[in-house]
């Protein structure tokens, strides 16, 4: 009886080792990031890139970069359309919402013609540091077509994005002062699962 007292009481430690084990990981891993406070929107993220003389550049406040886990890299985030990811990005904050832990990460990706694409991603994670889901709220691009971005994350879980498209290169028979800025306005929801639900108007 006391050898079953004894194994049972070793389970119990050893699996008390093993949570304290994941939340120190997981604690290891946000010291990269600072936590912010909802809501927040795409205004904190003009001064970590600029114009330059060839194009798009990071600003030089960036933290120090880390790499994509196989599962993040491979995992294709919502909105994350023509464009191809790179093995690097830039931790940038974080914060919690229904229990559920969201980063926010800054990446230089790929797109058409080898564009630099400023991006902001939004990934949500289970309390095992499980990838849950994925989405993109900003983006700036410059070349024969812009597109940028508008964000606010509120303090109920919803997400406003409003998206900027306007082009730069005209045909011969095109006038130019006629050229307009187009705009998409989409809404997501975070739910109590971590998924990003679009909201249907």
């Amino acid at each position: 009886m006391k050898f079953f007292e004894r194994f049972i009481i070793i389970c119990l430690l050893s699996l008390f080792n093993v949570t304290i084990a994941f939340s120190g990981n997981l604690n290891s891993d946000l010291r990269y990031y600072h936590q912010i406070k909802l809501p927040y929107s795409s205004n904190e993220m003009e001064k970590y890139y600029y114009w330059g003389e060839y194009g798009l550049y990071l600003s030089s406040n960036m933290p120090f970069p880390m790499r994509f886990s196989n599962k993040e890299f491979s995992f294709k985030p919502k909105l994350f359309e023509y464009l191809t990811k790179t093995t690097f990005y830039f931790p940038h904050c974080y914060f919690y919402h229904k229990d559920i832990l969201y980063k926010g990460i800054i990446q230089m990706a790929i797109g058409e013609n080898d564009e630099k694409v400023f991006t902001f991603q939004l990934n949500s994670y289970d309390h095992q540091k499980n990838l849950i889901d994925a989405i993109l709220l900003y983006q700036i691009k410059g070349g024969e077509i812009s597109y940028w971005n508008d964000f606010v994350i509120k303090t109920d879980g919803k997400i406003l994005i409003k998206q900027y498209q306007k082009q730069n290169l005209f045909d011969p028979d095109e006038d130019p002062k006629d050229n307009k800025v187009y705009t998409t306005e989409i809404k997501y929801q975070m739910s109590s699962s971590g998924i990003f639900n679009q909201i249907k108007d």
